[in-house]
């Protein structure tokens, strides 16, 4: 069962990881922050969220391909996909992997936000 509160970032540019986490923990979320798919891989916390915040282009992998391999083991979570190179293939990966929302880089904090509020409601209404 998914942490209602915890939110999982996996995104390996540190300064960025470290904001993202930090407006996280500021707007009331557990938030992990993880610089590589393989240490988010590693960890079980990234199976068991309320949602995944995944950059496309990893340093390891791409977020996709991390995405895929964290399937293997069942449902994902609901996810953010981010990315600072917005293109249409990039775009039909995110869909056809049902991420919740897609957010260019820079994205203001409070979309972020939002966007994670709104994915923690909803999947505690399914409940």
């Amino acid at each position: 069962m998914a942490d209602r509160g915890r939110i999982v970032i996996v995104e390996d540019d540190p300064g960025l990881n470290q904001a993202v986490l930090r407006l996280l923990q500021a707007a009331g979320f557990e938030a992990v922050g993880f610089d590589t798919a393989t240490a988010a891989l590693a960890d079980q916390s990234a199976r068991k969220t309320a949602c995944l915040v995944v950059d496309v282009h990893l340093a390891d992998m791409t977020g996709y391909e991390f995405l895929h391999r964290l399937s293997l083991a069942g449902p994902l979570p609901p996810v953010i996909i981010v990315t600072a190179h917005d293109n249409a293939s990039s775009r039909r990966q995110a869909q056809s992997i049902g991420a919740a929302e897609y957010l260019t880089k820079p994205f203001p904090g409070r979309l972020l936000v939002d966007a994670v509020k709104r994915i923690v409601t909803e999947s505690s209404a399914k409940s």
